[in-house]
């Protein structure tokens, strides 16, 4: 009603009393009185509705959105000087924008037709996003539509993103890393949400970490929760130096982590590498990721490993993975996947585990033609605490050297190492690997604690699993009770051998029902 608003401002006295002067000098309760005075209570029925002018909500609005950091900046390799970070006229670089920007804020990359690269790296506050668009300002999803992004920095410099809490960065093709890509160092990476990027090539020159390589995305955990970690969507190609996704977790830290719909092909380094040292305990989720030719270089370089030291602990998911080795990149080492228990006889005997602890579970997976074991679990620490699963996945192909099956279990490489391991396995093929289906092995040698179960044990097991033209047989085991029913051997009786690889009729494997067709 204008006239009720005319009357009530006049009453008010806004001239004199100054309101938004008075929010500024604190002069808090004569103002309130006004704006209560402007506002105007409804009776609708029972209830009681508050109408606030227009006007009042329009003043406030900008102060709530400032605290908010709602800010957008916009940068170009394209752009002319001097330009101002809006969309008309961008900035050049990530350093400007850096600089210009405050946490919350939205940081786009825009693309161009002249296929330039940005140049630089930023160090992105809390809550910002870093994201490639169009000139629409959409996200560009599309992987050769991205935008491009590198830096040339002398090193030890040349990192591309350094990450805060809750940043997300998107639409992005980082090229010729001499660095990490992104980064996530010493510092609250909590809410990170990386998707829809891409990661080609390694520079001449690199900060190098194990074996030569350079890390793609490093996370850096060593104090605190880090939670709710994502990296989806993303690609990782064309690098011999190259890795992809590294965590290195330590101190008392906890992590939790979710990679998901993640492609890498022809890599030095591994996909997934996550390293637990000291009492620290990460939480990994591994779902609908591909990976071929994984160790260039001819590397040792598994291409999903939990890798503990130290009294760690670690529980992994992997499901829904698929693994390929079409160029038999890497060496006698290269697994499709493997498990590790960091110690005896390498050397840094201060990191070697002396009470670890594995949850890794194998879910709906293909792990195809590996360089040598398709899947290996070794364990070379004491006291260790290991429980693994392995249901509804193929295992094709390769060349086992190491453990000698296409799932190897290495049990303990000291003798009477205290460790403790199940292992279940189900509705699984072994096929066609140059090995046996199945290798348990144990290096150390003395006592040990296992419950192997194939179907029919203590572990809950279904069996249904095939061992299928595997050339050296069925099974290599020690003396050990095993339980395998209800599981199809190629058509007739394992062949189970021992240590040495003789017939071992006394292997104490329980195979029987046997299957009458293949469920597979």
């Amino acid at each position: 009603d204008p006239d009720y608003l005319k009357s009530s401002v006049s009453n008010c006295k806004l001239k004199k009393i100054g309101i938004f002067a008075g929010i500024a000098m604190n002069r808090i309760v004569q103002p309130i009185k006004c704006i209560r005075s402007l506002c105007n209570f409804r009776n609708i029925g029972d209830f009681r509705i508050l109408i606030i002018p227009a006007f009042l909500v329009l003043a406030f609005s900008p102060i709530v959105s400032a605290q908010q950091g709602s800010g957008r900046f916009y940068v170009s390799a394209d752009a002319g000087n001097n330009g101002n970070g809006s969309q008309a006229r961008p900035f050049s670089s990530l350093s400007e924008a850096e600089s210009a920007s405050k946490a919350g804020d939205t940081i786009y990359l825009v693309s161009n037709n002249q296929g330039m690269l940005i140049d630089g790296g930023i160090t992105l506050k809390p809550r910002q996003k870093l994201l490639g668009v169009d000139a629409n300002g959409n996200v560009l999803e599309d992987v050769n539509q991205r935008v491009q992004l590198t830096n040339t920095a002398s090193l030890p410099g040349g990192v591309m993103v350094q990450l805060a809490d809750n940043n997300e960065v998107a639409g992005i093709h980082f090229m010729n890393m001499g660095n990490y890509a992104i980064t996530g160092e010493n510092t609250n990476y909590s809410g990170t949400y990386i998707h829809h990027t891409s990661f080609t090539g390694n520079a001449g020159e690199h900060i190098e970490d194990e074996r030569g390589l350079v890390y793609a995305i490093s996370f850096n955990g060593t104090e605190g929760d880090l939670t709710d970690i994502r990296v989806e969507d993303s690609r990782f190609y064309y690098g011999e130096d190259l890795g992809a996704i590294r965590v290195f977790q330590s101190g008392d830290s906890r992590g939790s982590y979710l990679f998901q719909r993640n492609d890498f092909s022809d890599l030095g380094g591994r996909a997934y590498f996550v390293r637990t040292q000291h009492n620290s305990r990460v939480e990994t989720t591994i779902l609908d990721s591909t990976a071929d030719n994984i160790g260039r270089g001819n590397r040792n370089s598994d291409s999903i490993i939990p890798y503990l030291m130290g009294q760690s602990e670690q529980i992994m998911l992997v499901r829904n993975y698929h693994f390929k080795n079409t160029n038999q990149e890497g060496n006698a080492s290269n697994t499709g996947i493997e498990a590790y228990m960091f110690g005896n006889p390498r050397p840094d005997e201060a990191n070697w585990c002396t009470a670890c602890k594995l949850t890794f579970k194998i879910f709906d997976s293909v792990i195809e033609n590996a360089v040598t074991d398709g899947i290996q679990f070794s364990n070379a620490g004491t006291n260790s605490e290991l429980v693994y699963e392995i249901r509804g996945t193929k295992i094709i192909g390769g060349n086992p050297r190491q453990g000698g099956g296409a799932i190897s279990l290495n049990l303990q490489s000291t003798a009477d190492s205290g460790s403790h391991t199940t292992l279940l396995v189900e509705n699984t093929e072994m096929i066609g690997t140059t090995g046996y289906g199945f290798a348990m092995n144990n290096r150390g040698g003395g006592e040990f604690a296992a419950v192997i179960d194939f179907g029919g044990g203590a572990l809950g097991s279904v069996g249904k699993n095939s061992f299928v033209d595997n050339e050296r047989g069925a099974m290599r085991v020690p003396p050990s009770r095993i339980t395998a029913s209800d599981n199809w051997w190629n058509g007739g009786l394992p062949r189970v051998y021992n240590a040495e690889d003789e017939v071992f009729p006394d292997s104490g494997v329980e195979f029987a029902p046997l299957l009458n067709e293949n469920p597979r």
